[in-house]
C-alpha cells in the first residue's frame, strides 16, 4: 500500500488538530479568564459554552453573576488577546457585553445590562435599591493610562431603604464621556443629573490614571427626613441647606 505525499499528511495533520481544538470542553475558559472570575458547571466547548454559576470576586466580597455564556472567537487566540461575547442571567438581572483581555488591558464594548442595586451591600455598607440600567459603548482599563469610559448609566426608582420603610429618592443618570471629548485628557468623566424625584443630586465623578474625585451636590425635600440625612452626613457635609459629597483617592 502507497504512502499519502507529504501535503496530505500535513493536511490530515491539520484537520486532527482542528477537530480536536474545536472539541475541547468549555472547562478550558477558566484558564483564559482572571482569578477574581469564578465559574461552575460548565457545558459545551471552548468555542461556545456555558457555566451554571458564575461570580466576580472583590477580594472577600463577590458579585453573582448567575449563568452565564459565552462564545470565544478563535482567531482572537493568535493575536493573543481572547474576544469573548457574553451574556448572563440571574433573575431579573442580565448582562450583555464583548470582552477582549489584551496585554496590557481590558477592553469592554457594547456592555447593557439591568441590576438590582441592592447587589451594593454585598460591596459596601449602604442600604439603597433601585434597578440600575447600564447602556456603555465602551470601558477600557489599562494599567497607567486613563479609563475610557463612554455612555450612560440610570438609576431608576431610587430609595434608601429605612428601618422605617423606604424612602423615595428619585430618578438619576450618570453621563460618561470619552476623555478627549470630555476637554479633559486627564479624566474620564462621569457628569450626575437629577431627571425627577425627591433628591436632586448634581455633579461628577472623575477617574485619572492612578487617582478619583467625587463632587456632587444634595438638595431637595428628601433631606427633610432626618434619618437619611444623618445617612447622608456620613458622606456628605453641610452645603448652605442640602450637603455636598466631597470625595478623592488613590486607584
Amino acid at each position: 500500500m502507497s504512502e499519502l505525499p507529504n501535503p496530505l499528511r500535513w493536511l490530515g495533520l491539520i484537520v486532527l488538530l482542528c477537530s480536536l481544538l474545536w472539541q475541547t470542553p468549555a472547562r478550558t475558559v477558566g484558564l483564559l479568564l482572571p482569578a477574581s472570575v469564578e465559574l461552575e458547571g460548565f457545558t459545551g466547548s471552548l468555542w461556545q459554552g456555558q457555566a451554571a454559576r458564575s461570580r466576580l470576586l472583590f477580594g472577600d466580597k463577590a458579585f453573582q453573576l448567575g449563568s452565564l455564556s459565552w462564545s470565544l472567537s478563535p482567531r482572537s487566540l493568535l493575536s493573543l488577546a481572547p474576544s469573548f461575547d457574553l451574556n448572563t442571567r440571574w433573575g431579573a438581572q442580565r448582562l450583555d457585553l464583548a470582552v477582549r483581555f489584551t496585554l496590557s488591558g481590558l477592553e469592554v464594548r457594547h456592555l447593557k445590562g439591568d441590576l438590582d442595586v441592592r447587589f451594593v451591600r454585598q460591596l459596601a455598607p449602604l442600604y439603597v435599591g433601585g434597578q440600575m440600567h447600564v447602556d456603555l459603548q465602551a470601558l477600557d482599563f489599562h494599567p497607567g493610562q486613563v479609563p475610557e469610559i463612554v455612555g450612560k448609566v440610570l438609576w431608576r426608582r431610587a430609595v434608601w431603604t429605612a428601618r422605617g420603610g423606604d424612602v423615595g429618592l428619585g430618578n438619576f443618570q450618570m453621563t460618561w464621556s470619552n476623555p478627549d471629548r470630555a476637554g479633559q485628557p486627564g479624566e474620564a468623566i462621569g457628569e450626575i443629573v437629577t431627571l425627577s424625584g425627591a433628591l436632586n443630586a448634581a455633579g461628577e465623578v472623575a477617574i485619572a490614571s492612578d487617582n478619583y474625585r467625587v463632587n456632587v451636590t444634595l438638595t431637595g425635600p428628601a433631606l427633610n427626613n432626618e434619618a437619611l440625612r444623618g445617612a447622608l452626613q456620613m458622606l456628605a457635609s453641610p452645603d448652605g441647606e442640602g450637603l455636598r459629597i466631597q470625595l478623592s483617592g488613590e486607584l
